[in-house]
């Protein structure tokens, strides 16, 4: 069975909860009261010209062949309950169905007043039958009710007709126009059912139409927001308009900061420069700093136009090249462990001879030199093997959070108590914040014990006193621990330093070429990132940068 939710699901259930304010049909309370607010004007407006007819010449004669008196009190008792409307009582009757429906039962109630004290059918004054019945149709939601509130107006007109044709006050004939008038009022009132209807239910279609492109846009951002891939917005000439959390945490940049992809790596303002022109993606890895992690970077454009406004999607391509880096050194540790095994056997004989020879009291003085140099060389083609199976002896990393400030000062007099000679090693001061780092314990000591040794070495091979220095930087924008193994010898060359950390590459005539590698390797397979640089100083540094960093109080 399926446990996820799917987006569709999702977004019903929003828009459920945003439609508990919404009647049946779809209109909302709002909407509600705006038509009986203008329906109570046209109420308003409708009395007041009735009682303007008692003032215009045409317009008294018209009212006084009947009954004035009759007319003055239907037309006022409309416009007082008008004007009663107005107020908070307005908002109680059009808070209720019922109430509107006993509402216009008195309009139609008041109208046949009007209606008969001016002369009936004969008058003209019939059609404002069809002001109620419209009314009727669009506020109440029954449309029974609706059509009652036509049926009575119907009734109102041809009882009215037949009265006066009773007392000869009309002709048959009246009863026709009072039929097609009855007629009209159903056809409207049904129309107006028809067409509310229609409206409601668009008004509803509209409203979970908006609410679902709501949830939609706030799904999407808590997407972009929490996704671990940076997203950029730029435009055609490469300035990033819209950065998300995760590409200014990439990118070391600030919120809300527009900025040009020049001043962020080069090689990413090139990339996408040539996929502007080109509109070919071949994403090629690429740093902003020379101790920051690796990245990708693919663009994708909004429009058929690639001038435009682009996205460029930035991806973390460390865990891939941790990945790869784990595949090759499984394969490497195999073959190597394979290798030391057969080698280790026959170079243990020419050792053990070698030795022998040099004990042997035949051998004359040159060939006592040649027998030492023999055995040297085996010792150190023996600490190579051992090197190397290290090397494919290496498991996965156990990482957990170091207190580094501890545990610093911890490893260090640990350290100095296994020199058989006197080390200075210095941890600088650190922040008042404690801070935590992600990393296997055994691999840490593993690195820094050949740094320190590397560092001890060649601060002595200067005539220092051994003097050993520990730099620790808090990069708090980039979210990073720097630590630096600082040495006081004369570095490493220029031209050495593109095989710095290639395996068996080494300046010493001691060493097997294998301790950088190795210290590499377990950096990069605990996210960690090894490289060398000089400190504003000019001194020698080893430079370890925890990723994932987190302060603790």
């Amino acid at each position: 069975m399926n446990s996820k939710l799917p987006i569709q699901e999702f977004i019903q259930i929003d828009t459920a909860k945003k439609a508990d304010n919404r009647t049946q049909d779809g209109l909302t309370h709002l909407a509600m009261r705006r038509l009986f607010v203008i329906y109570n004007a046209c109420r308003t407006l409708l009395a007041i010209a009735l009682l303007s007819l008692l003032i215009i010449a045409d317009g008294s004669e018209l009212v006084s062949q009947l009954d004035q008196d009759m007319f003055i009190a239907g037309t006022t008792l409309l416009l007082v309950s008008a004007l009663l409307l107005v107020g908070p009582l307005g908002r109680v009757v059009s808070g209720s169905q019922t109430h509107i429906f006993g509402l216009l039962l008195f309009d139609i109630t008041v109208i046949a007043i009007v209606v008969g004290a001016a002369g009936g059918i004969l008058s003209g004054l019939s059609v404002l039958y069809l002001i109620t019945v419209f009314a009727a149709a669009a506020i109440i939601r029954e449309r029974i009710l609706a059509t009652v509130i036509a049926a009575i107006a119907v009734l109102a007109v041809l009882m009215d007709t037949a009265w006066m044709v009773s007392r000869s006050e009309a002709t048959l004939n009246m009863l026709l126009s009072a039929g097609l008038l009855g007629s009209l009022l159903f056809a409207l009132s049904l129309l107006v059912q028809v067409m509310t209807s229609r409206l409601a239910q668009a008004e509803a279609d509209a409203l979970e139409a908006k609410a679902k492109v709501e949830a939609l846009q706030r799904l999407n951002e808590q997407i972009i927001v929490h996704m671990e891939t940076g997203i950029l917005l730029a435009d055609n000439t490469g300035t990033a308009l819209c950065i998300n959390e995760a590409a200014e945490t990439l990118l070391g940049l600030s919120a809300g900061e527009r900025v040009h992809l020049l001043s962020i790596s080069p090689d990413l303002a090139n990339q996408y420069q040539e996929w502007c022109e080109t509109n070919t993606d071949l994403p090629e890895p690429f740093r902003i700093a020379e101790d920051g992690p690796t990245m990708v970077a693919s663009f994708v454009a909004l429009s058929e136009n690639v001038a435009n406004s682009s996205l460029i999607f930035i991806e973390d391509y460390t865990p891939v090249t941790q990945f790869a880096q784990s595949l090759k050194l499984n394969s490497l540790s195999k073959l190597t462990a394979s290798i030391a095994h057969e080698i280790r056997n026959p170079l243990g004989a020419i050792s053990h001879a070698a030795q022998l020879l040099t004990e042997s009291s035949t051998v004359d003085a040159a060939d006592g030199i040649l027998c030492d140099i023999l055995v040297s060389n085996s010792r150190r083609v023996s600490d190579i093997i051992d090197s190397v199976s290290e090397v494919s002896r290496r498991q996965a990393p156990k990482p957990t959070d170091i207190l580094l400030n501890r545990w610093l000062h911890t490893y260090v007099e640990e350290y100095r108590s296994l020199q058989q000679q006197r080390c200075d090693v210095v941890i600088s001061d650190f922040e008042v914040t404690p801070i935590t780092i992600s990393m296997d314990s055994e691999h840490l000591k593993r690195v820094l014990s050949n740094l320190l040794d590397n560092a001890l070495r060649h601060s002595l091979e200067e005539g220092d006193s051994s003097r050993i220095r520990l730099d620790t930087i808090v990069d708090k924008q980039g979210h990073l621990v720097h630590l630096d193994v600082v040495d006081f010898g004369l570095g490493v060359a220029e031209y050495n330093l593109p095989r710095l950390f290639e395996p068996f590459f080494t300046t010493s005539k001691h060493g097997s070429g294998l301790g950088l590698y190795l210290c590499k390797e377990l950096c990069e397979i605990n996210s960690a990132r090894l490289t060398y640089r000089r400190t504003a100083a000019g001194e020698s540094a080893f430079r370890i940068t925890f990723d994932r960093v987190s302060s603790v109080s």
